[in-house]
């Protein structure tokens, strides 16, 4: 009787320990994830960083690109000195939405680029003598009046530099960086509006 009872103790535990062993296994705690680093799932879906064309997301796109468009016509409502700065601004949230996300890194590179040219523009054509002008929650220095034509065309060499670096993406890329050139292409379109004689903003209403 004690010899049976050992024999099935010992039974007992030789199928716990095995049913231990193939829980642990890889094959079955891997389940449906793709793991913490989000890396190896199925057909590169959207994801939010990640290298190559799974790190690309029509969400993030959209959100560049609308909020360059939304920015540069909040611009047009100011005075022109101030649109500068304000364009600044504009870049450098646009920018900030791509950090971290290594398959925006030849667009935040664009981006980034058309932000310092405005930062230049700002520490050398400061007006010192007009007083900022406050847009709800954001406040916007002026330029110097004279200083206007100069920095329309720094600003406007800027963009083209940056269309160029966002259309020569790999095509890995797909539409993604070419919508957000697009959102800069909207900004060169006002630029040259301003030059028009007399100083008036022609096509500003369809930005407003």
């Amino acid at each position: 009787m004690f010899h049976f009872l050992r024999r099935c103790l010992c039974q007992v535990l030789i199928v716990s320990l095995t049913l231990s062993i193939s829980l642990a296994s890889p094959g079955y705690s891997r389940g449906t994830g793709t793991g913490g680093d989000g890396v190896g799932g199925g057909g590169g879906a959207d994801l939010g960083g990640g290298g190559g064309s799974a790190g690309l997301s029509n969400a993030v796109t959209k959100s560049v690109a609308k909020s360059i468009q939304l920015g540069v016509s909040r611009c047009q409502r100011v005075e022109k000195v101030y649109r500068f700065d304000c364009y600044r601004q504009t870049y450098k949230y646009a920018a900030s939405l791509l950090y971290g996300r290594v398959a925006y890194a030849g667009a935040l590179e664009a981006l980034t680029a058309v932000e310092k040219a405005l930062d230049k523009i700002m520490a050398r054509d400061a007006d010192l003598q007009k007083p900022p002008v406050r847009r709800r929650l954001q406040q916007y220095k002026a330029i110097k009046p004279a200083a206007v034509p100069k920095a329309t065309a720094e600003l406007e060499r800027a963009l083209s530099s940056a269309q160029t670096i966002l259309l020569r993406a790999p095509e890995r890329t797909g539409t993604h960086y070419a919508r957000i050139a697009e959102a800069l292409d909207s900004n060169k379109v006002l630029l040259r509006s301003r030059l028009y004689p007399g100083g008036m903003d022609i096509f500003q209403t369809g930005f407003a």
